[in-house]
C-alpha cells in the first residue's frame, strides 16, 4: 500500500574541508584565536575526525569523516530557525551548506559564498574545535547606510580587535558564536522577503579569511650584480616586509630595520616562525653573517617590517589589509608580500581591492607571491597576488624550470595572466631566525627554503634597485620594465611565467621599456550588435615603448598569440597599426592593438608583442592576452507559485559550465549572464497545504539549452507528488531529505535539501530525460509503523492525525477515550475531564504543567491544538522525563471539526499506538535521467534486501538506543544524516534497505543522546560500508556479548609497524559481530624490552620505538559507566609480540579473541548450570594464521574476585576452540560472568584478556 496513515501521503526527506608553502595571512586578534587546523587523519585515529562550524546565520554544521573518504554532516538550525531548510551541495569536491534564507544575499553578492564553504572554514581554523568567534570583514557599499553597518559593528566581541579598513571602505570584526544569530538577526530582519530594495541596502559580508606565508646563487640567477656594478644597492628606497616579522639581532638584518609595526595575533614583532626573517634576509639582507656571500638583492634598502602572520604562519584578510595601509603611511616605496591565500580568487575580494586602491591612491608597488598551489593546475593563483595592480611572482628553480608548486594562471574571472614575473624559489638560503626550523637549516645562521615565498623578495629587491636608479618612476612604470626585461623561458606557457623570470641587469641597463601586460579584452561572440562584451565591442589598446636613452632606437614589432594547447591567433584577430617604430632618445610611442575576435574560436589566447632592435636582438616584450569566452546570454528566471501565481525576486539556482550564476540586481526582475550551453534551474519553495500539513516543493529543470536571451519559467504549480508504498502502513518519524545530481562534460553537483519535518510531503517537476550527462533525483525515506493512528467514533469521513509531544508518555496500545472540550490553554477547565482526553485550544504555555493539572483532574490525556495555520508535527523522545498524562498535538481545521461534533453528540477517539515498531523501511528511491509524471516508488522483494536486525540491551539506561544507516549515491562524497533514529533495545525487527548501488553504513548507539538531533557517529558502533542485492536475506546482531577491544575482521585500518613507528589502530569496543567496532575510551602503555616507550588514550595512536628489534607489550585498559552499560564494563587486553623495523607499513602479530555465546537479546545466558563458550584466535587481517595455539580460559562469577578454570576446553579445528563455563553451586540467582581468556602461538606471540561482566548467566 501507499505510504500512508490512512490517506494517500508524500513524504519528502531531507538531504541534505606560506608561500614557501602558500599559506594565508595570519589570523586577527580573537577571543580565542583560531588554532592551526589539525593534519588529515592517520591510522592511529579513531576511524574519522569531525568538525564543528557555526554559520553567520546561526545555524551549526557537524561534519564527520566516517573512516573510509567518505563524511556525513548535519546541520542543527539556530535558535528560532527550527523551520529552515538547509542545502548541501557537493561541487567539483567542494562541500557548502547553504541555509534557505542566505542564498538570495549571496546570489545578489551581498554575502561572501566562503561563508558557507564548510571544508574551506575547517581548513581555515574557523570550526568550534579551533576558534569561538568568526571573523568578518564589514563594508558599505553605495545605497548602505552607515547606521547598518554600525549595527553590525556594535556585535563585535569585545575582546578582539577591531580595524578600521578604509582603503576598502570597511571594517573588521569578530563576532562570537554564540552571536551569530543576533548579527544574522540585524543583518536580515525577521520576515524580510530579499527583494531589490533589501539588497541594495544589506551591507557586504566578508568571511575575514586566513592567509599564511606562501640565496647565495639566486642573486646571480636574477642579474642582480649587473645591477650592483652599477653601483646600485637599495639606498634611499623603503622597502616594507610584510609577514611573520623578523629577527632583528640577526647578523645579516642587525641595524637594518628601521621602524617595524604588529598587526598579528601574536606578540610584539619578533620573528617566532622564521619565514619573515628569511624573506627580509632576501630582500635587503647586509648578509654578515655569512662575509656577505648571502646579502639580499639590495642590501642597502630602507627596511621596515609588519608582522601580518601570527607565530604560527598564518594571518587574516584584515591584518594584511591593516598591514599595506600602514606600509604605504610609512611611505614604502616597495612592499614585499610572500603570503596569500590557498586557492584560486578572481582578484575582487578586499584584500585585492585594498592593493589596487592602495597603489592608486599611493604610487607604492606591492610584490606578492603567486602562491604554492600549482598541484590545482590552472586558475590557481590566490589573493592578493591576483589583483590587478600586483607584480605577482611565480617560483623557477636554479635551471629556470617552472617549480612543480607555483601556483599558474590565468585568473578565473576574465582569463588575465598571472603571475606577471618569475624568480628564484627553490633551495634559496637566507637568514634562518634564532630559534626557528623553517626549512632545512644551513647551520645557525642559514636555512634552506622553496616556495614564492622566496622568489617575491628577489623581484622586491630588484625593483627597489630600479626604483634606486629612477626614483622619480612610478609603481606602474617599475611594474612595467620588470616585465618588459625578463628573461622568458621556452618551453614554459605564458600563464605561468607571464614575462618570463626576471633580469633586474637587464632591466637597469635598459635603454628601451615597454608596457609590461596588455588584455586585449575578454569578448563573447555577438549576434549582430554589440551587447557589452561581445565582438562588436573590442575596444583598441595602447602599448608604449620608452626610450631611457639619449639615442633614438629603431625597433620591428612582432604580435603572436596562442593557445595552450598551440592553436594560433588569427593575424586579423589581434593587428599592430604598424611593424615598425622609431622611439627618439628621452621619447615614448604608443602602438595600438585592434582586437578583433569577430569568428575566432573559444579559448584563451596568450603571447608577446616582441620589439627587436637593428642587431636581431629582442630588446623589450610586452605580455599579451585575449580570451574568447563561449556565447554568454541574459536569463530571465521566472517563477509560478504553489497558487500559480508569480514569485517575484524567487531567485533560483542556475548552475552549469562555468559553476553557479550570480544576479545583477539593477535589472527588474534580476537576471544572471550565463555561458552558452546546458544549464540546471532549480527552485525551492515551502509551506502548508490544504490539510495544514508541510509541504515541500521543488521546480527542477535538470537541461536548459541556452543559446540565446532567454525567459526561463519555473512552475511549481506543476509539480508532482513523490509517493512511496510499502506493504505495511508506514511513516517518517525522522527529517526528511531529498536530493539532485547533475553531470555534464566532466563537471558535476550535487544538492542535498534536509528539512526538518517528517511529516512534509514532497513534490517535484516532471522533466523529459536528459540527452547530455547524468541526472538522477534521490529521496531517502526511513518509514515504520505510525506512531499514533486516531479513529473518530461513527465518523470515518473526519480525519484525524495526533502526535505525541516529545517528553509524552504513551497510551496503551489500543484505547478509546472520549473527547471534551476543557476551553483555552491559558484558563483550562479540567472539571468533567476525567477519564477523557480534554482537548485545549492553544499549545503554548508549560507542557508539563498542563499535564499535571490534566492529570489532578482526572483526565486520562490532554490534546493540544497548533495555531491556525501551523503543522501539528512534532517528534516524540522515547528517553528522559515524562509528562504526568499522555499528551497529543492536532491541528486547528482538525480540533474544530472534533469539537464540533463533541458539542453535538458524545464523541470518542480510538486510538492505536504502535511503540516499537516490528518493521523498517530503509529506502533510497532513486529516479535516473528525467523524472516521470508520476514519481511512485513500490516497495517489493525485487528492489530491497531483507535484514533480520537484533538490537541487544547492554542492560542499563532506558531501553532505547539510537541509530544512523548513512546512505551515499556513488557520486558522492558528503551527505546530510538525519537525527538517529531511536529503536527499542532487546528487541529484533525486520528492516528491508534498497538494494542497488547505494552505499550504506550503519551506526547504532546503546542510549538516546542529549542532543538528541545531533549525529552519533563519533562515538557509535559501526559496521564497514556496503551494498545489498535484492536477494539478501541476512542477520545481524548489535552490542552482542562478548564485547571488548580487538581488531574487527574487515578493518581498513590494521595496527601495523611503519619503519620505527606503530601505528596502532585498536577500537575499544567490538561486539560478536563480525566488523562492528567503536572507538571506546581508556588508556594504552607499551614497552619494549621492559621499558615504557609509549603511551596514549584510547586504542588509537602512533607510537615511535626504538630502531631494530625488541620485544613488546602493549597494554590496553578500557572502561565503560555501569550506569549506561552493564556488560563489559572494564576490560585489560595485553599483547605479547616480538618486532624489527620494517621497509614498509607490516601488520602486527596481535593475536585476537573472538567471542561466540548463545545469549539473548539481553546478553543473558539461559542454559541452566552449563554452557559452552567458542573462541577463534586469530590475526588481524594481512598476516597468515598463528600456528600452534593455545588457549586457556578461566572465568569469574563474583566481579573478578576470584577465577576458576573452565570446565574443559576443546579444539574444534582451525583455531576455534569450545569451553565448557559451569555456574558454581553457591551461585543460584542470575549471576554476570567476567572471562580471562590466555592464547598464546608457536611464534611467541600471546595475548591475555580480561573482560568483566562479559554476559550474564540467567539462575
Amino acid at each position: 500500500m501507499r505510504w500512508s496513515r490512512r490517506r494517500p501521503t508524500t513524504l519528502i526527506t531531507t538531504t541534505l574541508l606560506i608561500a614557501a608553502g602558500m599559506t594565508a595571512p595570519a589570523a586577527a586578534v580573537a577571543p580565542a584565536a583560531p588554532e592551526a587546523p589539525g593534519a588529515p587523519a592517520s591510522a592511529g585515529s579513531a576511524g574519522g575526525a569531525s568538525a564543528t562550524v557555526r554559520l553567520v546565520t546561526g545555524d551549526t554544521v557537524l561534519v564527520s569523516e566516517t573512516g573510509d573518504g567518505r563524511q556525513v554532516a548535519q546541520a542543527r538550525p539556530g535558535p528560532g530557525r527550527e523551520d529552515i531548510a538547509f542545502q548541501v551541495r557537493e561541487s567539483d569536491g567542494a562541500l557548502t551548506v547553504m541555509p534557505s534564507d542566505a542564498w538570495p544575499l549571496v546570489a545578489t553578492g551581498a554575502l561572501d559564498p566562503r561563508l558557507f564553504d564548510v571544508s574551506g572554514l575547517i581548513a581555515q581554523g574557523y570550526d568550534a574545535a579551533h576558534s569561538d568567534a568568526l571573523p568578518l570583514i564589514l563594508a558599505r557599499p553605495a545605497g548602505v547606510s552607515a547606521r547598518a553597518v554600525d549595527a553590525l559593528a556594535e556585535l563585535h566581541d569585545d575582546g578582539a580587535p577591531s580595524r578600521d579598513l578604509a582603503s576598502v571602505d570597511a571594517t573588521s570584526v569578530w563576532i562570537a558564536a554564540d552571536e551569530l544569530d543576533d548579527f544574522w538577526a540585524e543583518l536580515v530582519p525577521s520576515g524580510d522577503r530579499v527583494d531589490a530594495a533589501v539588497a541594495a541596502a544589506t551591507p557586504r559580508v566578508w568571511l575575514d579569511g586566513r592567509v599564511s606565508a606562501s640565496l647565495d646563487r639566486s642573486t646571480g640567477q636574477i642579474n642582480a650584480p649587473a645591477a650592483w656594478s652599477a653601483g646600485l644597492d637599495g639606498s634611499g628606497v623603503t622597502v616594507a616586509v610584510l609577514d611573520t616579522g623578523a629577527d632583528a639581532e640577526h647578523p645579516d638584518l642587525e641595524g637594518r630595520i628601521s621602524r617595524s609595526a604588529n598587526f598579528s595575533s601574536s606578540d610584539g614583532t619578533h620573528d617566532a616562525f622564521g619565514h619573515g626573517t628569511h624573506v627580509a634576509a632576501t630582500v635587503a639582507g647586509g648578509g654578515a653573517g655569512s662575509d656577505g656571500a648571502r646579502r639580499g638583492v639590495a642590501p642597502e634598502a630602507d627596511l621596515i617590517v609588519g608582522k601580518v602572520l601570527g607565530d604560527d604562519g598564518y594571518g587574516s584578510d584584515s591584518s594584511v589589509i591593516a598591514g599595506m595601509e600602514w606600509a604605504v603611511d610609512e611611505g614604502a616605496d616597495v612592499v614585499n608580500l610572500s603570503l596569500g591565500d590557498d586557492a584560486g580568487t578572481d582578484g575582487l575580494d578586499p584584500v585585492a581591492l585594498s592593493l589596487n586602491e592602495l597603489t592608486a591612491s599611493s604610487g607604492t608597488l606591492f610584490v606578492v607571491a603567486a602562491g604554492n598551489n600549482g598541484q590545482a593546475g590552472d586558475g590557481s593563483v590566490g589573493s592578493p597576488g591576483s589583483a590587478d595592480a600586483a607584480l605577482t611572482v611565480g617560483a623557477v628553480d636554479r635551471e629556470d624550470a617552472l617549480a612543480d608548486f607555483s601556483s599558474r594562471g590565468p585568473r578565473p574571472r576574465d582569463g588575465a595572466v598571472k603571475p606577471d614575473v618569475t624568480a628564484p624559489g627553490v633551495g634559496i638560503v637566507a637568514a634562518r631566525a634564532s630559534g626557528t626550523s623553517m626549512g632545512e637549516p644551513v647551520d645557525a645562521l642559514y636555512t634552506g627554503a622553496n616556495g614564492t615565498s622566496m622568489a617575491t623578495p628577489h623581484v622586491a629587491g630588484a625593483a627597489a634597485l630600479l626604483a634606486q636608479a629612477n626614483p622619480d618612476w612610478s609603481a606602474e612604470r617599475l611594474k612595467d620594465a620588470l616585465i618588459s626585461t625578463s628573461e622568458t623561458i621556452a618551453d614554459t606557457r605564458v600563464t605561468e611565467q607571464g614575462g618570463g623570470r626576471i633580469d633586474v641587469g637587464a632591466a637597469v641597463n635598459a635603454r628601451v621599456t615597454a608596457t609590461g601586460t596588455a588584455s586585449l579584452g575578454t569578448f563573447a561572440p555577438d549576434e549582430g550588435e554589440g551587447d557589452g562584451g561581445g565582438a562588436a565591442d573590442a575596444e583598441p589598446v595602447t602599448l608604449r615603448w620608452t626610450n631611457d636613452s639619449d639615442e633614438p632606437v629603431t625597433l620591428a614589432l612582432d604580435i603572436a598569440l596562442a593557445t595552450s594547447g598551440g592553436r594560433e591567433l588569427p593575424a586579423e584577430a589581434a593587428a599592430l597599426d604598424t611593424d615598425t617604430i622609431t622611439v627618439a632618445g628621452g621619447a615614448t610611442e604608443e602602438v595600438t592593438v585592434r582586437p578583433d575576435p569577430a569568428g575566432v574560436a573559444y579559448g584563451g589566447y596568450y603571447g608577446y608583442v616582441t620589439a627587436t632592435g637593428e642587431d636581431g636582438e629582442v630588446v623589450a616584450h610586452t605580455t599579451v592576452s585575449l580570451v574568447v569566452t563561449a556565447p554568454v546570454h541574459r536569463v530571465t528566471p521566472r517563477v509560478i507559485g504553489v497558487d500559480g501565481e508569480p514569485l517575484p525576486w524567487d531567485l533560483p539556482l542556475i548552475w552549469g559550465p562555468e559553476g553557479f550564476a550570480t544576479y545583477d540586481t539593477s535589472t527588474s526582475p534580476p537576471t544572471a549572464l550565463v555561458p552558452e550551453g546546458v544549464h540546471v534551474f532549480a527552485t525551492f519553495a515551502e509551506n502548508l497545504d490544504a490539510e495544514n500539513l508541510p509541504e515541500y516543493r521543488m521546480a527542477y529543470l535538470p537541461e536548459v539549452n541556452v543559446t540565446e536571451d532567454t525567459e526561463v519559467t519555473l512552475d511549481l504549480s506543476e509539480t508532482t507528488p513523490v509517493e512511496v508504498r510499502t506493504p505495511e502502513p508506514a511513516e517518517q518519524r525522522t527529517w526528511l531529505t531529498f536530493g539532485t545530481y547533475r553531470e555534464i562534460e566532466g563537471r558535476s553537483w550535487s544538492n542535498s535539501v534536509q528539512y526538518p519535518i517528517g511529516q512534509a510531503r514532497l513534490w517535484i517537476s516532471p522533466s523529459e530525460q536528459v540527452t547530455r550527462g547524468e541526472f538522477e533525483f534521490t529521496a531517502r525515506w526511513q518509514l515504520t509503523a505510525p506512531l499514533v493512528t486516531a479513529e473518530v467514533q461513527g465518523a470515518r469521513d473526519l480525519d484525524v492525525d495526533p502526535y505525541y509531544l516529545g517528553q509524552s508518555p504513551l497510551f496503551d496500545a489500543r484505547e478509546r477515550l472520549a473527547v471534551v472540550d476543557a476551553g483555552p490553554v491559558d484558563e483550562p477547565r479540567f472539571r468533567g475531564a476525567r477519564g477523557k482526553l480534554a482537548v485545549l485550544d492553544g499549545d503554548q504555555g508549560s507542557y508539563a504543567e498542563l499535564a499535571q493539572a490534566a492529570a489532578d483532574a482526572g483526565a486520562a490525556g490532554v490534546v493540544l491544538v497548533a495555531a491556525e495555520g501551523a503543522t501539528a508535527w512534532t517528534t516524540w523522545r522515547p528517553a528522559g522525563e515524562r509528562f504526568a498524562v499522555p499528551v497529543l498535538r492536532i491541528s486547528a481545521d482538525e480540533a474544530a471539526a472534533l469539537l464540533e461534533r463533541a458539542e453535538r453528540r458524545t464523541t470518542a477517539l480510538t486510538l492505536t499506538t504502535t511503540e516499537e515498531s516490528p518493521y523498517l523501511y530503509d529506502l533510497m528511491q532513486v529516479v535516473s535521467g528525467g523524472v516521470p509524471d508520476r514519481v511512485v516508488h513500490t516497495v517489493t522483494e525485487r528492489n530491497t534486501a531483507r535484514v533480520r536486525a537484533t538490537y541487544n540491551d547492554p542492560g542499563a539506561g532506558s531501553g532505547w538506543g539510537t541509530s544512523h544507516h548513512v546512505a551515499w549515491r556513488p557520486y558522492q562524497r558528503v551527505v546530510f544524516v538525519d537525527p538517529p533514529r531511536q529503536m527499542p533495545l532487546g528487541t529484533t525487527r525486520t528492516e528491508y534497505v534498497s538494494s542497488g548501488d547505494t552505499v550504506w553504513q550503519k551506526f547504532a548507539h546503546d542510549a538516546v543522546p542529549w542532543l538528541t538531533d545531533f549525529p552519533i557517529i563519533d562515538f557509535a558502533t559501526r559496521e564497514a560500508p556496503r551494498t545489498y542485492g535484492s536477494d539478501d536475506s541476512r542477520s545481524e546482531r548489535w552490542f552482542g556479548a562478548v564485547t571488548r577491544p580487538s581488531i574487527p575482521r574487515g578493518t581498513a585500518t590494521p595496527s601495523v609497524r611503519d619503519g620505527d613507528t606503530l601505528r596502532l589502530a585498536i577500537p575499544g569496543l567490538t561486539d560478536s559481530t563480525a566488523g562492528h567496532w567503536a572507538p571506546g575510551l581508556g588508556s594504552l602503555t607499551l614497552t619494549r624490552d621492559g621499558t615504557e616507550v609509549g603511551a596514549g588514550s584510547g586504542g588509537f595512536a602512533d607510537l615511535a620505538v626504538p630502531a631494530g628489534p625488541g620485544d613488546y607489550r602493549l597494554d590496553l585498559a578500557t572502561e565503560r559507566d555501569p550506569a549506561e552499560w552493564g556488560f563489559g564494563t572494564e576490560t585489560h587486553t595485553s599483547w605479547s609480540f616480538r618486532s624489527d623495523t620494517t621497509d614498509e607499513p607490516t601488520p602486527l602479530p596481535l593475536l585476537q579473541v573472538d567471542y561466540a555465546v548463545d545469549a539473548d537479546a539481553h546478553n543473558a545466558v539461559r542454559d541452566g548450570r552449563r554452557h559452552t563458550l567458542g573462541l577463534t584466535v586469530r590475526h588481524q587481517e594481512g598476516l597468515a594464521a598463528p600456528r600452534g595455539v593455545r588457549v586457556r580460559v578461566e572465568v569469574s562469577y563474583d566481579e573478578g574476585a576470584t577465577f576458576a578454570a573452565a570446565t574443559r576446553v576443546r579444539a574444534t579445528g582451525g583455531n576455534t576452540f569450545d569451553a565448557t563455563i559451569e555456574r558454581p553451586s553457591r551461585i543460584r540467582d542470575d549471576a554476570h560472568v567476567t572471562l580471562r581468556v590466555t592464547a598464546t602461538d608457536a611464534a611467541g606471540n600471546a595475548v591475555e584478556q580480561v573482560v568483566e561482566r562479559a554476559y550474564l548467566h540467567r539462575g
